[in-house]
């Protein structure tokens, strides 16, 4: 069966609860998610998550499947207000690994390959992406994806004491 996207609305409830308990998985939440202020990142509530794609027609939400299990959960927004490079032909994504089972196992670049064209099949060329510069290992993993970096938003995350930088990068997909 392999890895599979599978597209999730706001009443697929079952589904966000489960983004909800990766999304505040002590293990990867800093990775996830920002944090604004000093202290600990607040959890999200499923409400939030919910109403997050709800109310946004242009962000598209999708069930990481392998071999019939939810491994993880990826976005698209293809309309995303805070492009570093401002681009009607840019697609903003995200992903998540959520089963700590599942990572290291090259679900990540199946599922890298799935969103990409499911990006150009909603009329988008290119893709651009946020990473905190303490997450090296997703750095690493976007640039031997033929993404490259573009920029930064400096003192951006608040993470283990520190204030860090948020890694723009992108990638250009129909050549």
């Amino acid at each position: 069966m392999g890895v599979e996207l599978k597209k999730i609305t706001h009443k697929d409830i079952d589904d966000f609860k489960l983004i909800q308990k990766w999304n505040n998985d002590n293990s990867i939440k800093y990775l996830l998610r920002p944090n604004f202020k000093e202290g600990e990142i607040e959890d999200i509530t499923l409400e939030e998550l919910i109403e997050g794609t709800r109310i946004n027609e242009y962000k598209h939400t999708y069930m990481i499947v392998e071999n019939d299990k939810k491994v993880g959960f990826v976005t698209i927004n293809t309309n995303f207000k805070m492009l570093f490079n401002e681009s009607d032909d840019t697609s903003w994504i995200s992903i998540c690994v959520g089963d700590n089972k599942c990572r290291g196992k090259g679900i990540g670049l199946k599922v890298m390959k799935l969103l990409e064209d499911k990006v150009m099949k909603l009329g988008k060329n290119k893709i651009e992406l946020g990473v905190f510069e303490y997450n090296t290992k997703a750095i690493n993993f976007y640039e031997k994806n033929g993404y490259r970096a573009i920029g930064k938003s400096e003192n951006f995350v608040y993470y283990n004491e520190n204030w860090y930088s948020d890694i723009r990068m992108e990638k250009q997909i129909n050549l």
